[in-house]
């Protein structure tokens, strides 16, 4: 199979990752799809958009400066010195729950397999694009969605207008709206979900018309109080518990875990986590081997401290595969 390339759709391959998303979305196999369907889907807008950053004046300054948003997002100890009712401290709070799986860690699947090494694009592009996959977390906080299956499935609306500006009727005949909108069966019955997913949709609607997350300077917000944050982004927060949504049935508890495999996944994203605190980039230990991911969490599960860790570590990028880049500015 011929490596993909930004330019391009590929409508066959984005319906075998829909396909493998649903089978099971709470799970690491599930996760690992996300990526792919949204480059598979939608390659030439994110082509474009950066584009348009390069025209915006916080999008010209983010490409010049070129922080790095998933360090900063992946340091739990520099996300706690951020003042309480902050967004950062928010972030970190809700990245701190135990028996959770870090947002960073879902971002860095984009890497598995050499997935995204693989596809050729320009260097801008691959920088915004990773930098848009760490913003995951942010948006659960900015929006109050929980992290349990009906929070993430308003989340995939949200995020449908917000981040990827697809209108409604494509998003909810994609694989990841198809997912809540026809498989889920809250206990709030079927009318009002599917009246909250449209919400969800307009209020990513209402703040990318304010602003697009492409052009915002996250580094900049993390210091500032929450409530001026949404306000200034124009997002309205959510405010139900939706925890037990989908606790009335046998079917909606299995999924909500994953069938079993959430509990498996989170325990091992624990041990990459103190990986991760121990000094190591979760982004050339998302690239590495199995084996090598396993030996790591070996390591941690034993006590290892920080230095045997990073030690068992050097070289961990060169386990990366060559990236496939297109010269700046091709295809616009």
């Amino acid at each position: 199979m011929n490596a993909p390339t930004i330019t391009r759709r590929y409508p066959l391959r984005a319906f075998v990752a829909g396909a493998r998303w649903l089978a099971n979305p709470v799970s690491e196999g599930g996760a690992k799809q996300v990526p792919r369907i949204q480059l598979y889907t939608t390659g030439p807008e994110m082509l474009a958009e950066v584009q348009q950053m390069r025209a915006h004046p916080t999008g010209r300054r983010i490409l010049a400066d070129r922080p790095d948003l998933a360090a900063t997002l992946s340091t739990s100890s520099a996300l706690a010195s951020h003042p309480p009712g902050s967004l950062g401290r928010a972030l970190h709070d809700a990245m701190s729950v135990p028996g959770g799986i870090p947002g960073y860690m879902l971002a860095g699947l984009i890497y598995r397999d050499g997935f995204f090494d693989s596809y050729d694009m320009p260097d801008d592009v691959r920088y915004a694009i990773e930098r848009t996959r760490c913003l995951h977390d942010l948006f659960h906080v900015l929006t109050g969605y929980g992290t349990d299956l009906a929070g993430e499935g308003m989340l995939i609306y949200f995020q449908n207008a917000y981040r990827q500006a697809i209108g409604f009727t494509r998003a909810a005949i994609s694989a990841q709206g198809l997912g809540p909108l026809l498989f889920l069966r809250p206990r709030v019955g079927q009318q009002r979900w599917r009246t909250l997913l449209r919400e969800a949709y307009a209020r990513g609607t209402a703040a990318r018309e304010r602003l697009s997350p492409m052009f915002v300077y996250w580094e900049e917000l993390l210091p500032r109080p929450l409530d001026d944050v949404r306000e200034e982004l124009g997002i309205t927060p959510f405010d139900e518990d939706t925890s037990d949504w989908l606790a009335n049935t046998w079917l909606g508890r299995s999924a909500a875990k994953g069938f079993g495999a959430y509990a498996r996944e989170a325990e091992r994203a624990q041990l990459a986590r103190r990986i991760v605190e121990a000094g190591v980039d979760f982004r050339g230990l998302m690239r590495a081997s199995p084996e090598r991911q396993a030996g790591l969490r070996r390591l941690v599960a034993e006590g290892a401290d920080d230095a045997a860790i990073q030690a068992a570590a050097e070289g961990l990028c060169g386990d990366a595969p060559a990236r496939r880049a297109l010269p700046a500015g091709n295809g616009m």
